[in-house]
């Protein structure tokens, strides 16, 4: 184990997305162990209540580490995901950056650039999609807390004001120049935008992994 910055990797998941979430540790949950608790995995679940808002913003609080980044349950991650952001980290960066595929109903549509050199979400005619940060990035948790998903207004996208209140706090990054996210996107399955029509599924799952916990606040 390196003397390197902790790192929680934050999961809000929800009743109805059991086999998703299951799919995403079976990747995640094994690049943790070489690195002997500074990467750990800390997951929220429920069945629509608390609000996500409230949900992301506990988990950053209470994280307890030096870094923040959020994978979202029904999402994937490269099998060394883990490894080429620890590298990264161990320069102590505001932030990392990465590029992410962006799959709809299982077709790869395009690959989105995740880099503070950005400086905004936007659409270049030749490079494509382009973003400076986003909650699926690496942050300096003291930074991250800079911003409250808490303050989005009806109709707004909560990462969107995340990132708003966060962006001009980021100054130094270390960059991967590849795809390490691979974002899953289906119309079908975007429950969270209508956490009223969630239905009731299940219980919480046993998972049995030293360096992963649920949130204490989360249902059981």
């Amino acid at each position: 184990m390196t003397n390197g910055p902790t790192w929680s990797i934050l999961i809000p998941t929800i009743g109805q997305r059991g086999d998703l979430f299951r799919r995403l540790l079976d990747v995640l949950l094994p690049q943790l162990d070489p690195h002997e608790g500074r990467v750990r995995v800390l997951a929220w679940w429920n069945n629509g209540t608390p609000r996500l808002t409230d949900i992301r913003q506990t988990l950053m609080l209470d994280a307890g580490t030096d870094y923040v980044s959020f994978v979202d349950d029904d999402d994937l991650v490269v099998e060394d995901f883990v490894d080429a952001i620890v590298a990264a980290l161990a320069s102590r960066p505001h932030h990392v950056g990465f590029r992410v595929a962006y799959h709809v109903d299982g077709e790869l549509r395009e690959v989105c650039d995740h880099s503070l050199r950005h400086r905004r979400w936007h659409r270049d005619r030749v490079r494509g999609l382009l973003r400076d940060v986003t909650h699926l990035d690496p942050i300096r948790r003291d930074l991250a807390l800079r911003g409250d998903f808490r303050k989005t207004r009806k109709g707004w996208a909560e990462d969107r004001v995340w990132v708003a209140q966060v962006r001009r706090h980021l100054r130094t990054e270390e960059y991967i120049p590849r795809v390490l996210y691979h974002y899953l996107y289906s119309p079908a399955g975007s429950a969270w935008q209508h956490p009223e029509r969630l239905q009731s599924v299940g219980s919480r799952p046993v998972v049995d992994h030293p360096h992963f916990a649920w949130h204490p606040e989360s249902s059981s």
